[in-house]
């Protein structure tokens, strides 16, 4: 879920000095909705596998019965959580590791998009595991049953794309991205992304939610979409890997 919580470790006025100061502030804006501002640790390490550890999060209340990525209504009391890359309805087993406790989750959202965390959990399953207290949680990710990606090929009703020339038509095809911004303001995100065209191409806005997200790419695998963030890196800005779904 999408709250401006995160500011931009920023140099891009470093490659595109026209870019107004308001996109180095907003460039990593989009996390999931938490009561806690983010940790000092380094970015999580990318899926591999079916395995994962990490700093989980939770988010409830004020995102309870909107629209989550897999177009299902979040519910907060669910056992559900939010994950960057894993499939839509993928079922995991994860575990808090300072308590041991373990709950079994469904995967029906992405996020959270804020550096050094790994999972958003709906506020049932964080009391479930134990720290709807702290609000934050190491945990371990185990994958149970791999879900199927169903691709929405366009955005839903309510949601608008941006596409840059290079952009193909089938936009959500459950191929992995890189997500380079989310704005508030419209022109800021098209701005961004005619800068990120130039750069690689294939750039693009999607709204979700409040949220106008710019993205970089459709590659087919976690890794590919690692060095294509790297890329992207090159040119100061932060970002994460996710999916076009």
């Amino acid at each position: 879920m999408d709250t401006p919580k995160a500011g931009m470790k920023s140099m891009i006025e470093l490659r595109f000095p026209r870019l107004p100061m308001a996109i180095c502030a907003l460039a990593l804006l989009a996390g999931c909705g938490t009561h806690h501002r983010p940790p000092s640790t380094p970015p999580p390490v990318p899926m591999r596998g079916n395995v994962q550890e990490g700093v989980s999060s939770w988010y409830g209340k004020e995102f309870d019965g909107r629209p989550t990525a897999s177009g299902e209504r979040f519910d907060m009391h669910a056992l559900t959580a939010a994950h960057r890359t894993l499939p839509l309805g993928t079922r995991v087993r994860v575990t808090n590791l300072d308590s041991g406790r373990q709950a079994d989750l469904t995967i029906n959202d992405r996020g959270p998009f804020i550096a050094g965390r790994v999972l958003d959990c709906s506020y049932g399953a964080a009391k479930e595991l134990g720290f709807a207290g702290a609000g934050l949680a190491k945990v371990r990710i185990e994958v149970i049953s791999q879900g199927r990606e169903v691709p929405r090929r366009t955005p839903p009703a309510g949601e608008i794309l941006i596409g840059s020339p290079g952009t193909p038509g089938a936009v959500l095809d459950g191929t992995f991205t890189v997500q380079a911004g989310a704005f508030v303001n419209v022109d800021n995100a098209t701005r961004f992304r005619d800068k990120l065209a130039g750069a690689f191409g294939d750039a693009y806005v999607i709204k979700f939610r409040d949220f106008y997200r710019v993205r970089v790419g459709h590659v087919a695998s976690e890794d590919e979409a690692e060095t294509l963030r790297q890329r992207v890196k090159g040119y100061g800005i932060e970002s994460f890997v996710t999916r076009n779904d």
